[in-house]
This record gives C-alpha cells, structure tokens and sequence, in this order.
C-alpha cells in the first residue's frame, strides 16, 4: 500500500482493505466544483468457493457521493468495482464493499448523516442542498427507517 492510499483512507475515514485509492483531483460539473478521488474495489477471493483463482472480467465505474465537512466543495468517489470469474466454481461476481450498498450510488455514511439530520426540525429541501443530494434521496432515507 502507498501513503497516499493510506492517507486518502484515514482522511475519509474508509476503513474497508479492498479499495485502493489512486488519484483525487477537483472536476467542475454542471457548474459546481467536486473533489473526485478514483480508486478501485479489489475482489481477493471468490464469494461462493473462497478460492483465490480467479480471471479477472474488467470493471464497473460508479459514481459515489461521500460525506464533506465543506457543503460548497461536494465528493465523488469514482469507484472501479472488479468483474471477476472464478477459475474452480466458473461463476461471475462483483466485488461488494461495505461502502456503498449494490445498485446505489450514495454511500452508507451518508445516508446515516441524512438520518441524522431528519431529527432535526429542518426541511427537507436544506437537508438535501446541505448534503448535495435530492429531496427525493432524503424521502427515500427516511422511508427505509419504517
């Protein structure tokens, strides 16, 4: 591991091995400055068999919003998650992270910062634009606590 891999990882407080940073910078879209940070989610073994044999099958790129401590500066985490099939059992997998859920896109730390934000007497539209999400995204949190 590099000290910067590490370095982005204690500053982001991820703690999940299989993630390797490499490279941040800051990218303007739709008119607003993001911090990207890339990385990539390494599969070590198979989830079915646990062997280590595997043909690595490419990547699937996702965009992963992240907590900030800077509402104006909002984070990405362009994440290259690792197809993989496994040489023993032949089936296909994705590696999985305790990051951010399968088919989401918003981190689990996030979602636990809106929730934490919905005890508060606020709207829903500045919990939103505090946490550069959608008001939708916020309804969504708050319906998976029922």
């Amino acid at each position: 591991m590099s000290s910067s891999n590490d370095y982005i990882r204690f500053a982001l407080d991820i703690e999940d091995h299989n993630i390797v940073f490499k490279d941040y910078f800051y990218k303007i879209l739709n008119g607003t400055k993001y911090k990207i940070y890339e990385a990539e989610l390494i599969q070590p073994a198979c989830p079915f068999c646990s062997s280590v044999s595997l043909i690595h099958n490419g990547h699937l790129k996702i965009h992963v919003r992240y907590i900030t401590a800077n509402a104006s500066v909002p984070v990405l985490i362009r994440l290259f998650k690792q197809r993989i099939k496994c040489r023993d059992c032949s089936k296909r997998s994705m590696a999985q992270s305790s990051l951010v859920n399968k088919y989401c896109c918003i981190s689990n730390t996030s979602k636990l910062k809106i929730l934490s934000a919905l005890t508060e007497d606020r709207s829903m539209t500045s919990i939103a634009r505090e946490h550069n999400t959608s008001v939708n995204t916020v309804q969504r949190v708050l319906a998976s606590c029922f």
